[in-house]
């Protein structure tokens, strides 16, 4: 069921605009950071316990 959207004064947005607006970009840095902050704490942890063992 479609209604008459001019009547509301508002436009349908393309399925391009919606992804834009929910976050398309959005979620894809968090998961680049979120990714990135896990690299460096493993690579802090590695460290560590090699310290531990050789040092």
């Amino acid at each position: 069921m479609k209604e008459d959207m001019s009547t509301y004064g508002v436009t349908e947005l393309l399925p391009e605009e919606a992804s834009a607006i929910s976050g398309g970009l959005f979620w894809g840095v968090v998961w680049a950071a979120v990714t990135l902050l896990a690299f460096v704490a493993s690579t802090i942890a590695e460290g560590a316990v090699r310290y531990k063992i050789h040092g």
